[in-house]
């Protein structure tokens, strides 16, 4: 699969000078772009003839235009590449060894044997990747710029944002990764990825000329007759072999099965589908192979009263039975079929998983979302809240939490040239910024004695593509508890959770003061906290008067909350020394 974007484009007999292509590849959130452009210089009227077209692309979508020339005419031609060659079919015959004899079939075969029979089997059942050959017939002197574009299914594509803090640089480093999981069919080697998973795909104008469609070739003879091989060889009989000869009647001519496989959602003939036949009347299964107009034919079959049992199968498609097809004496029928190969609607969907399947490892097991392993595997552990306990954060969030999954209105381009391989997931970057932040210190001396760091960040407009889901975090280089990261409005900060200063503890003492006249007890809460360092030093004390008490008096600077209990003071601690707050209550 590895033809797409590769290679340089070959030329007609005028021999048209070509440069090596240059791929881009625009992924939106209905069909994926690609752009395959390339110079060449022309001197008159040549004919350029691309690579082949790999995977399942929209053959109505295919453009071709060019800056500097004139684009005549378009040619399209369906094709196929061969699903193996000539040195793989003669090791997979050899590697059997020759068919053994009447005499020799009271002896088991060896476990090579079997394991060269099945891999013969695979090879002569692998089907030919389909593909469309592209032609332009170009008029100009001089260089010209050729852009070949056409569209391709959507893929599934994921994004990994994750935030990295630098304390002493007072810095945190927001990362935004892309992640394309493709399964097209088709290979993107040294190409420029585009992400607006957000915008729906361009709509083409009709094209111009309009592309002529050329005849497809006949069956590829040789190919088929090289599956038969590898079917002989392991004792697959691609002819009818008659359990009973005498019952062959001269003037009754035998019955002759024939039809036509086609896509069930295009209507496009499928090749290489092995066609399988048995009734009680042939010695062995029969087996024949369609060919590139989806036909297939089996002739000289006996008459079978208990009907015949047919099947359809290839690789890629779900295959057809039926146990018992009534098929008339000496006749020529006709069997067409219609197979799923998984692109477009389902025609029968499977029902619903039961509560029972739910989980495991059988066919219906829950898959778990990539992102998710990659998130598990990393060893950040599963996702905490963000909030500092006790749930008193130092800024507020702006926005409530989307229900939905956001997926954000942006194009995104990967920094340089990527290689994507079809059924991969790499991870490509897309954005890395700095953004400064502001480390504060928070106590909850009635709760605990440590001392809380909270960073609060001061972020892009960027922003926008992080602050929505679980985001890993890490402290100078530690992995951290991931955070979830909400959308905030415009001009807004958000803070951090970063865990606990080992070094400044609160401490919190109370004494009973003398008894006023019209209460019961009084106490004095004191709380001091240390500045270990070098430098000024923010903190901010959070404290509570007990329940049905009443305030008496508290240092100045406090935030007082009637309706919870709430004191609240500011500190500027200065270097090496000590701050303190005070408050009196009374029963």
């Amino acid at each position: 699969m590895g033809l797409l974007g590769l290679g340089v484009l070959l030329v007609g007999v005028l021999g048209a000078a070509v440069e090596a292509e240059d791929t881009t590849v625009t992924v939106y959130k209905d069909r994926t772009l690609v752009e395959r452009t390339t110079l060449v210089n022309l001197a008159g009227t040549e004919r350029v003839v691309w690579p082949l077209l790999m995977g399942k692309l929209e053959a109505s979508s295919v453009r071709v235009q060019a800056e500097g020339a004139e684009v005549q005419r378009v040619e399209l031609r369906p094709t196929y590449v061969p699903a193996f060659t000539a040195e793989e079919v003669r090791a997979a015959i050899e590697a059997v060894g020759p068919p053994r004899s009447s005499a020799d079939e009271e002896f088991s075969p060896p476990m090579d044997w079997y394991r060269a029979a099945a891999h013969a089997e695979t090879l002569a059942t692998r089907p030919s990747p389909s593909a469309l050959e592209v032609a332009a017939m170009l008029k100009g002197t001089g260089a010209a710029r050729v852009v070949l574009s056409y569209f391709l299914p959507a893929v599934k594509s994921k994004y990994l944002p994750a935030l990295s803090v630098r304390s002493q640089d007072s810095q945190v480093e927001a990362e935004f990764r892309g992640q394309i999981f493709q399964n097209t069919g088709a290979d993107w080697n040294e190409a420029l990825f585009h992400f607006a998973p957000g915008q729906s795909s361009p709509v083409f104008d009709a094209p111009r000329p309009t592309p002529v469609w050329l005849d497809q070739p006949d069956a590829l003879e040789e190919e088929s007759a090289q599956r038969r091989q590898m079917f002989g060889a392991i004792g697959y009989s691609t002819a009818p072999i008659w359990a009973h000869p005498e019952s062959r009647q001269p003037e009754a001519p035998p019955t002759v099965l024939t039809g036509t496989v086609l896509d069930v959602n295009t209507g496009a003939p499928l090749k290489d589908v092995v066609v399988n036949v048995f009734s009680e009347h042939l010695r062995t299964d029969v087996f024949t192979f369609t060919d590139v107009r989806g036909e297939y034919r089996i002739t000289d079959l006996p008459p079978a009263s208990a009907g015949y049992r047919l099947s359809f199968q290839r690789e890629d498609v779900r295959p057809w039975m039926r146990e018992r097809m009534d098929i008339p004496r000496a006749s020529t029928v006709r069997v067409d079929v219609r197979l799923w190969t998984g692109a477009g609607p389902d025609p029968e969907p499977p029902p619903p998983p039961s509560r029972e399947s739910q989980g495991g490892c059988g066919p219906n097991a829950i898959r778990l979302d990539p992102v998710f392993m990659d998130f598990v595997m990393t060893n950040i552990g599963q996702p905490e809240p963000a909030t500092i306990p006790p749930p008193r954060d130092f800024a507020r969030l702006a926005a409530p939490v989307h229900d939905a999954p956001w997926v954000p209105d942006w194009r995104l381009t990967v920094p340089g040239r990527q290689t994507l391989r079809d059924r991969t997931a790499p991870r490509f970057p897309l954005f890395t910024e700095t953004w400064p932040m502001t480390v504060h210190r928070q106590v909850f001396p009635a709760q605990d004695t440590a001392t809380y760091l909270v960073a609060e960040v001061h972020a892009s407009p960027t922003r926008e593509l992080i602050m929505h889901e679980w985001v890993p975090l890490a402290v100078d280089g530690q992995p951290h508890k991931s955070v979830k990261l909400l959308p905030l409005g415009q001009g807004s900060t958000f803070t951090l959770p970063l865990g606990t200063d080992p070094k400044v503890r609160a401490v919190r003492t109370v004494q009973r003061a003398p008894v006023e006249w019209h209460s019961r007890e009084v106490h004095d809460v004191t709380v001091r906290v240390p500045n270990p360092y070098p430098v000024p030093m923010s903190v901010r004390v959070l404290d509570t008067w007990p329940k049905g008490s009443r305030l008496v008096r508290a240092t100045p600077g406090v935030q007082r909350d009637d309706a919870t209990g709430g004191l609240t003071w500011d500190l500027k601690v200065p270097p090496a020394s000590t701050g303190t707050v005070s408050f009196r209550y009374s029963r």
